[in-house]
């Protein structure tokens, strides 16, 4: 018997489930000499993971989809299967239907069970059954297709070029997804991050402070806040200029984050003011914090207006639930120290006790 192409083709008997196969995946000849290893190459190659409780109808599948140039694992039931995926994760399951202890669809089931944050997995039922109301069933417990057996080499290469069609849909997806995700996180970022200094903003501190305030109410939990201007920087930029400010701000603001332990945060309330939230530290604990950072800032040596170094003054608060109704009050009694701090000739630390106290 000859095929389309002039090749005579010598018959094979079918051996378990698997029906015979010219040499090399759907032949050359059926179309009419034409090459199909283009089109393939052009999609993604699978990771498969063939189940089925018969040894030789699983490894002539197995050897099938290898044929094709797919990896590929294979597993004798539901159990051994759902442990391999566990593992790492399939791109395709092909599956038996009728298999001991767990079905195919239940095992459909239990992949599918996975959840939207594992990767797509498309599932192939293979089954003896013809009737309607298995392909039903596998449907409704989410197979993708259904392979009847005895498997034909031809039709399983045509469910595998579908596979691989949905399943790069899906990574088109995901990658997709991940990459508006990364650009929310950088814009979410962004829109909380002073982009001359590089520290947090002023919209950054005012979800910080709501959080500090909700945690102390209910837990008790001790925070300080301190306010740092740097002192004369309106004659600094009138001397100097701007761009010699912007660098002085930048200067100090690394000055202060290095000066910072790891649990504290770095915020440019506007201008030439710094907002630093000392958490858990008492009043005591945050001016001394503080006086540090003061003096390491002085150590700087960043030439003023009026000679000497540039110096930043400090006013700091206890957070106090009990009196600082809103982040504003709280701010606010801070902002009170460092007056008190400028009036007291500036380049200093200066604290302030929380009301009735």
């Amino acid at each position: 018997m000859r095929e389309p192409g002039g090749t005579r083709r010598a018959p094979r008997a079918p051996v378990n489930d698997v029906q015979p196969q010219e040499t090399g995946p759907i032949s050359d000849r059926r179309r009419g000499g034409h090459d199909s290893s283009s089109r393939r190459a052009a999609l993604a190659r699978l990771e498969v993971l063939v189940v089925d409780d018969d040894p030789d109808s699983r490894e002539l599948v197995a050897l099938a989809v290898r044929s094709h140039g797919h990896r590929c694992r294979v597993a004798g039931d539901g159990t051994e299967a759902l442990k391999l995926l566990a593992e790492r994760p399939a791109d395709l399951v092909i599956s038996d239907w009728a298999m001991p202890e767990m079905s195919g669809a239940e095992l459909c089931r239990r992949v599918r069970d996975g959840g939207d944050d594992v990767p797509y997995t498309y599932f192939i039922i293979m089954t003896a059954f013809d009737d309607r109301e298995h392909l039903l069933a596998g449907m409704a417990a989410g197979a993708d297709d259904y392979q009847r057996k005895p498997v034909r080499p031809d039709e399983l290469e045509g469910r595998l070029i579908s596979a691989q069609r949905v399943v790069e849909h899906h990574r088109r997806l995901e990658a997709r997804t991940a990459n508006l995700l990364d650009d929310s996180t950088r814009h979410y970022e962004a829109s909380r991050t002073d982009a001359l200094t590089g520290v947090a903003n002023r919209m950054r501190l005012d979800e910080e402070i709501a959080t500090l305030l909700s945690r102390a109410r209910r837990y008790g939990h001790t925070c300080s806040l301190a306010i740092c201007d740097v002192d004369h920087f309106k004659a600094y930029n009138d001397r100097f200029g701007h761009v010699a400010g912007d660098d002085a701000l930048r200067s100090i603001a690394d000055g202060m984050r290095l000066n910072l332990r790891s649990a504290d945060a770095l915020f440019r309330y506007g201008g030439e003011e710094f907002v630093v939230l000392l958490i858990e530290q008492s009043l005591a604990e945050a001016e001394r914090a503080m006086e540090r950072m003061r003096v390491q800032i002085e150590r700087l040596g960043i030439p003023s207006a009026r000679g000497g170094p540039l110096t930043v003054s400090v006013g700091v608060a206890e957070l106090d639930p009990a009196s600082d109704r809103s982040g504003e009050d709280w701010i606010a009694r801070a902002d009170a120290a460092l007056y008190e701090a400028k009036a007291r000739g500036r380049n200093r630390v200066v604290s302030t006790p929380p009301p009735g106290m």
